[in-house]
């Protein structure tokens, strides 16, 4: 199952398409919402798609390592696509972080404790990725795999996020009646 094309031409457009995805944030959607609002939602977008996509996958392959004859061709089709669902969700992750990070930077006047703890969580998260799939040493990499898998922090992220769109919702509908 072949998920992204091998030619390293098309590997390059796709990831200079991701690469351009904010830029689509700057199409006017008729309602007058800003940027880093539409910033902030393309990031949970991506997250969510990114996260969900490797974590369903995963569900999968074990369910069907578990039926299937170790040694059959249906693993090795499952090893080989599990490389293109983990290209997927770096390429997603890394788009919805500068997104978010630009996010924050646009509206850091109102900073507050659960978005510096959801752009730290964030931060703590991607580095942690990108140590894991860039570095060679064996303790760095486990302990990378330690931090990035751990599902305290993926529940702390969910947590960060769902607090921090229902207090800047909710400040935003007050700030509006004032």
């Amino acid at each position: 199952m072949q998920v992204f094309p091998t030619s390293p031409y098309l590997k390059i457009s796709l990831l200079m398409a991701l690469a351009f995805v904010p830029t689509l944030v700057y199409a006017d959607d008729g309602r007058g919402s800003s940027v880093a609002a539409t910033l902030g939602w393309l990031t949970i977008g991506c997250g969510m798609t990114a996260n969900l996509s490797l974590v369903i996958f995963k569900m999968m392959k074990k369910t069907a390592v578990i039926k299937l004859v170790v040694g059959s061709n249906a693993s090795q089709s499952l090893a080989s696509a599990y490389q293109q669902v983990l290209n997927f969700h770096i390429m997603l992750n890394a788009v919805g972080f500068f997104a978010g990070m630009s996010h924050g930077f646009m509206l850091i006047r109102g900073l507050d404790y659960i978005t510096l703890s959801l752009a730290i969580v964030i931060t703590v998260s991607m580095i942690s990725g990108i140590i894991l799939k860039l570095t060679s040493g064996k303790n760095l990499k486990f302990f990378s795999r330690l931090v990035h898998g751990q599902a305290i922090l993926a529940a702390l992220l969910v947590t960060l996020v769902v607090l921090h769109v229902i207090t800047r919702w909710h400040h935003g509908i007050i700030m509006h009646f004032i």
